[in-house]
């Protein structure tokens, strides 16, 4: 089985308007010779994937005599990594991307452009220690820092003739470079399936800070340019923590 070294695109089942895109496994094999097919990034037990590697695989397939109705036919083992290289080959140190100010992050073509909405742009965190998003009622449950997050929604409608070319692994945000108000350093976090986790930006000490120091109304504005799994920016957005 060979397998891409640039991710397809999928989406889950019940994704009916396609907002949530999904990376995945690109793969040929002797079954469909010269067609690539997607393959869920987990479909392979024992293979860990890292994109802009190009894999030759030794694969075991199981044929499945009923599978799940919203399931593939078939499952994968890996038996051995036969070749495993990068491609393209990884840069130079000097052509590599360095970002100390907002104006060094370079964009991808036709970029910055609106790709992607915010669900959830703004939290409050009250003098308990509660962290809610912005406009909460009561009895609504607070969020644990653990697993407060912003999540990205793709905006593109499907009838856009811009829709396949935004949605496919070079336009898809996997990255974002935080441009916080408390600092001028610049933090590239990773983003786990169009998802920023809160604890990834602002730390514990700042979660204390905000609670036990700050004044009721201050609000913290933070820039994010999501950028492709090349470091290249896509479009930039915001979110604010503020102290009820």
């Amino acid at each position: 089985m060979s397998v891409s070294e640039e991710p397809g695109v999928m989406y889950d089942l019940f994704d009916y308007e396609g907002k949530y895109p999904i990376p995945c496994l690109r793969v040929m094999d002797e079954d469909f010779p010269g067609e690539w097919r997607n393959l869920s990034m987990s479909a392979i037990e024992g293979f860990d994937y890292e994109i802009g590697h190009m894999y030759t695989l030794k694969v075991r397939r199981t044929i499945l005599a009923n599978p799940p109705a919203d399931a593939s036919s078939y499952t994968y083992r890996l038996l051995a990594i036969l070749e495993d290289r990068i491609w393209p080959e990884e840069p130079k140190e000097d052509n590599k991307i360095t970002v100390n100010k907002e104006e060094d992050i370079p964009y991808e073509e036709r970029c910055p452009y609106h790709i992607y909405d915010l669900y959830k742009d703004a939290f409050v965190i009250n003098a308990n220690g509660e962290m809610h998003y912005a406009n909460y009622k009561d009895g609504d449950i607070s969020l644990d820092m653990s697993f407060a997050a912003i999540r990205l929604e793709f905006a593109i409608d499907k009838s856009s003739p811009d829709f396949l070319e935004f949605n496919r692994i070079g336009k898809m945000a996997y990255y974002a470079y935080v441009l916080s108000p408390l600092t001028d350093k610049i933090e590239k976090v990773r983003l786990t399936r169009g998802t920023l986790y809160l604890k990834d930006v602002i730390s514990q000490e700042l979660f204390d800070e905000i609670v036990t120091e700050y004044e009721s109304g201050r609000t913290l504005d933070f820039g994010l340019v999501l950028a492709n799994v090349s470091g290249y920016g896509l479009q930039k957005v915001h979110f604010t923590i503020s102290k009820e």
